[in-house]
C-alpha cells in the first residue's frame, strides 16, 4: 500500500445550507486506486525543519493533483470497500 497528500473535497449539509471546504488529506493506494484518506486534513509537523520542508513539499505536490471527494471514500462511494473486507485484503 502506497499513500500520498491529496486535496479533498468535503461537503457538509445542514437544514438551509451547504458548505464545501477542501483539505491536504493522506490518502491511501491499493493497486494505484485510492483505498482509504485520513477523515480530516493532516497538519504539517515534524521533528525538524528539514522534516517540516518535505512534508510542505509532498503537500504543494498534491495541489498538481486532481481533487478528490471525501463522499466517494464513504458507504457507496467509488472508492468505499467494506472495513471487513479491507481487512482480509490486507492480511
Amino acid at each position: 500500500m502506497t499513500w500520498n497528500h491529496r486535496i479533498i473535497r468535503k461537503e457538509y449539509k445542514g437544514a438551509n445550507y451547504i458548505e464545501i471546504q477542501y483539505g491536504i488529506h493522506e490518502t491511501y493506494y491499493r493497486d494505484g486506486v485510492p483505498d482509504a484518506c485520513t477523515m480530516n486534513p493532516v497538519a504539517v509537523a515534524g521533528d525538524n525543519i528539514k522534516d517540516l520542508k518535505q512534508t510542505l513539499r509532498w503537500m504543494r505536490k498534491a495541489l498538481r493533483q486532481p481533487v478528490l471527494d471525501y463522499a466517494d471514500f464513504e458507504e457507496g462511494g467509488k472508492y468505499y470497500r467494506k472495513q471487513e473486507a479491507k481487512q482480509e485484503s490486507d492480511a
